[in-house]
């Protein structure tokens, strides 16, 4: 519900923050046992900002 949207804005986030990652580890062919797949700190900010703002 719209009462509810700040309260959710958290898990939005985090939820945005984790289908980029499972994107980029879909990208790399799911090479997940030779190396560390992450974002960056800039990444997740850009994500944070642009899913913060649409909801």
């Amino acid at each position: 519900p719209s009462i509810d949207r700040r309260a959710q804005r958290p898990g939005l986030v985090m939820a945005a923050i984790y289908q980029a990652l499972l994107c980029r580890i879909e990208r790399d062919a799911f090479h997940v046992l030779d190396r560390r797949i992450a974002l960056t700190p800039l990444a997740k900010a850009w994500i944070a900002w642009k899913t913060s703002w649409s909801y």
